[in-house]
């Protein structure tokens, strides 16, 4: 792993990993500005079954002594950190690429200011773009024909309206509890050599909620009875991918970040590759623990005869409380 240390004229704030922005505001008029520093690094990702795969991966980047956005010491993770940035921010992300490999930024759904531009093999590259509307959208590295998005180049970036507790400014989009799920797959003999590997003949034999197979998933607690949760799906994989949640009812609120103006229930929903959809369950009276998982029964972890082939893949549990 090669550090870097870059200043960029633009950046106006480094954040740390999981802190709350600082903004600095011009005139009334202006919009407020947010600087995030995103290292592109390798790594290893864990697997059911003592299983693993090498992935690449965004993290946040550290801070030196100086105050200077640095990649050294920083892991890869899968998905990349959630990026959280209020409605109407003017956001810089500068991807900072530790791989042998370009690297760039997009997140479908936002305007980027400087295009396709990639950030070369240990060089870095700003990425701006005005958050102008609440929803889910997924950020990736579309580069080499999917092959990055396939390794693990890719994490959520939520817009957040004015209000909180909402997720889009309509009312009827209020919840008291969010959970982020970011669908993806696992190729292990693709992730093993994937500047060659075939991507016609790619085969996922691992299913993954948020860079984990069950049963290492993390549960979804919820607060109560009478209490709504929001399901933030992103599918950042390579085929159409429907999730349930067992024994409720999934209010579909938002497409694509687009909120729609007829929601509806729903037992099942299909996300397309590369979209996000946003759904509203509301905890009933009775029962505890409540199965979220893919509908196609992707439910498997490797190759049959595994340790702990079943049950696995994408599945977690929506827990009360």
């Amino acid at each position: 792993m090669r550090a870097t240390a870059h200043k960029s004229t633009r950046v106006l704030v480094a954040l740390a990993l999981g802190a709350a922005g600082v903004f600095l505001t011009g005139s009334p008029a202006s919009a407020q500005s947010v600087s995030i520093d995103l290292c592109a690094e390798a790594g290893t990702l864990p697997l059911p079954d003592g299983a693993s795969a090498p992935v690449w991966g965004f993290a946040r980047a550290a801070l030196d002594s100086g105050g200077t956005p640095t990649c050294t010491g920083v892991a890869a993770q899968v998905p990349g950190p959630v990026l959280d940035i209020p409605a109407g921010e003017l956001v810089h992300v500068v991807v900072h690429n530790d791989l042998d490999v370009a690297v760039s930024f997009e997140a479908p759904g936002q305007s980027i200011a400087e295009g396709s531009v990639a950030a070369a093999s240990h060089s870095a590259a700003t990425y701006s773009f005005t958050a102008s509307a609440p929803g889910t959208y997924l950020y990736q590295s579309p580069s080499a024909a999917g092959r990055q998005l396939a390794m693990g180049l890719y994490g959520a970036l939520l817009v957040r309206p004015a209000t909180a507790g909402r997720a889009y400014d309509d009312a009827s989009t209020a919840y008291d509890q969010e959970s982020i799920l970011v669908l993806s797959a696992i190729d292990p003999v693709f992730n093993a050599d994937p500047d060659h590997a075939n991507p016609y003949t790619y085969t996922p034999t691992y299913w993954l909620i948020n860079g984990k197979a069950y049963p290492q998933t993390d549960a979804i607690h919820a607060p109560g009875p009478g209490t709504r949760v929001l399901l933030r799906f992103l599918n950042a994989g390579h085929d159409n991918t429907t999730m349930a949640v067992l024994g409720l009812h999934e209010r579909v609120i938002a497409r694509d970040a687009h909120a729609l103006n007829n929601p509806f229930d729903a037992n099942a929903e299909t996300i397309p590759a590369g979209a996000t959809e946003d759904t509203i369950v509301t905890i009933p009276a009775t029962g505890t623990r409540f199965a979220v998982y893919n509908r196609q029964l992707h439910l498997t972890n490797g190759a049959p005869g595994s340790p702990s082939h079943t049950p696995g893949g994408m599945l977690t549990f929506l827990q009360v409380p």
